[in-house]
C-alpha cells in the first residue's frame, strides 16, 4: 500500500501556474503610457508658449539692428565733388563722356568731369580718372600744385576718400594707354597744359590714402 501510494504521487503531472498576475502587469503598464501620453500632450503647449515667451522677450532685449548700414567689402561711391585745397579748387562733379568719332572729350566750363568707364572711386583698387578745363575756374590751378598736396573726393554714398599727389606727367593727347591702369586705388586727374584743347595733357597721379562716411 505504501508503495502504491509513493508511485501514485511521482506519476502526477505538475500544474500550470497561473498567468493571471502577469496579464495584469501587463495592463498596468500600458494604461501608465496612456496618461504619460496625455500628460505630455497637455503640458507640451504650456511649455511651448512659456519657451516662445522667453524668446520674444530675450529678442526685445536686443539692440536695434534695423538703422546700421550692413558692411560692404570696400567703400565706394560715384564722385559728386571734388576738392583740392591747398590750389583753390572745389568743383561739382558730373559723368563726361568720350565721343570716338570727333576724338574729344565732353567738357564743362563749372564742372569736373568722371569719366564713366573708368573705376569709381573706392578704397581697393583702379584708376579714377577725372578732368577739366585749364581755367581758372576748373583744372587750371593744378598747374600750380606742389608734390603731396591733397585731393578730397566726395560721393553719393556718403564716403569721402582721400588722395595725395605721387607723380605727374605731361602726355600727347591721343595717348590713352595711360587709362589702362591696374593695381592699388588711385586718383588721376586731367587738365590741358594750355588754354586751348589742341595742347599736350597734364596727368596728375594720386595714391589712396584713407577715407571717411559723412553719413
Amino acid at each position: 500500500m505504501r508503495l502504491g501510494i509513493i508511485r501514485s504521487k511521482r506519476s502526477r503531472k505538475p500544474t500550470t501556474p497561473d498567468k493571471a498576475p502577469s496579464s495584469w502587469l501587463a495592463i498596468a503598464a500600458c494604461g501608465l503610457m496612456v496618461v504619460g501620453a496625455a500628460v505630455c500632450a497637455l503640458a507640451y503647449p504650456i511649455a511651448s508658449q512659456r519657451s516662445d515667451s522667453q524668446v520674444m522677450a530675450q529678442a526685445a532685449s536686443l539692440p536695434d539692428y534695423s538703422k546700421k548700414i550692413p558692411p560692404i567689402p570696400w567703400a565706394v561711391g560715384h564722385p559728386e565733388r571734388i576738392d583740392v585745397p591747398s590750389v583753390g579748387i572745389s568743383l561739382p562733379v558730373i559723368d563726361g563722356t568720350y565721343d570716338v568719332s570727333t576724338k574729344t572729350w565732353q567738357v564743362s566750363n563749372e564742372e569736373a568731369l568722371f569719366d564713366a568707364s573708368s573705376t569709381l572711386p573706392n578704397s581697393h583698387s583702379g584708376n579714377t580718372f577725372m578732368y577739366g578745363h585749364a581755367t581758372n575756374h576748373v583744372f587750371g590751378p593744378l598747374l600750380k600744385i606742389q608734390p603731396d598736396a591733397l585731393a578730397i573726393v566726395t560721393t553719393d554714398t556718403g564716403f569721402v576718400f582721400t588722395y595725395k599727389l605721387t607723380s605727374h606727367e605731361v602726355v600727347d593727347p591721343t595717348n590713352t594707354a595711360v587709362l589702362n591702369y591696374s593695381g592699388p586705388s588711385r586718383l588721376m586727374l586731367q587738365t590741358c597744359t594750355g588754354p586751348t584743347l589742341s595742347e599736350y595733357r597734364q596727368l596728375f597721379y594720386f595714391s589712396y590714402v584713407s577715407h571717411s562716411r559723412s553719413l
